[in-house]
């Protein structure tokens, strides 16, 4: 299994990732505009907002899926320029931080067990037998033990998206970056992800989520990022911004969402 998240630097809140002054165009068009903010280790950060602020592009920039104009990143200790960061550190961002998709992004060609060994093969040079078992131990986690050879083709769509979470979690990344991991699913699906991301959050992963689903966002997340036009427009605790609303545009976003005995939130 993967080792076990160092509870000392937990119990500290020490950042493991930060982002700084973070600034990415496409053409002539401003998505980020200058986005700063730190996640703490085993914490849980949600980013939220309407569709086009920017919630994606941001995901991908700090994993390199796309690569920013200006700021500056951090991740656990290493930082650098990410307009000219160097192959190096690019590879270090890759092999230390996982991507969760919303379109799962199995290969097609390779069943369960397969798709989540591949990381530990490839990238942590660990041998078959050794990714076999931690493969079949993480897909035991997510609810699979009886779909590891089946292919992607074969499974449901949260079935799909449970591997992608095995796999993601596999290579015990410093952080996993989730983008809408639920939006591509039917309603019924959706409970059996955020199941296993319930889970992970109890285990003190750290978490970046892009995500539409308040009431499992206000839950368990320790901060929650609103973006809107490009920029953090308000952040902090989910009571904070769900609760005790600082900014019109999030209230006005927030609009449909109820927040019952100040514990949980439901949607009207």
């Amino acid at each position: 299994m993967c080792p076990v998240t160092d509870l000392n630097a937990v119990e500290k809140n020490v950042p493991i990732l930060s982002v700084e002054h973070l600034k990415k165009n496409f053409g002539e068009h401003e998505v980020l505009r200058d986005i700063t903010f730190d996640v703490p280790q085993g914490d849980v950060v949600s980013i939220i907002g309407s569709s086009g602020s920017g919630k994606s592009t941001l995901l991908r920039c700090i994993n390199f899926l796309e690569h920013a104009d200006a700021g500056q990143m951090e991740l656990d200790g290493v930082s650098f320029d990410v307009k000219n960061p160097g192959k190096q550190n690019i590879l270090y961002m890759r092999r230390n931080t996982a991507m969760v998709f919303k379109q799962f992004n199995l290969f097609k060609e390779k069943n369960a067990r397969e798709n989540v060994m591949m990381g530990l093969t490839h990238v942590q040079n660990k041998s078959k037998e050794e990714a076999e078992k931690i493969a079949d131990d993480l897909l035991d986690k997510v609810g699979l033990s009886e779909r590891k050879e089946f292919f992607p083709s074969q499974l449901s769509g949260g079935q799909q998206q449970r591997v992608a979470l095995a796999r993601a979690i596999a290579l015990n990344p410093k952080a996993i970056l989730l983008d809408e991991p639920t939006s591509a699913l039917d309603p019924e699906m959706i409970g059996e992800v955020l199941d296993v991301i319930r889970q992970l959050a109890k285990e003190k992963r750290t978490m970046v989520i892009v995500s539409h689903e308040m009431n499992f966002i206000y839950q368990i997340c320790n901060k929650v990022l609103f973006m809107d036009g490009g920029v953090v427009l308000e952040s902090g605790t989910p009571e904070e911004v769900f609760v005790h609303t600082k900014e019109e545009r999030t209230r006005q976003f927030l609009s449909r969402v109820h927040i019952s005995d100040g514990k949980k939130g439901e949607e009207k």
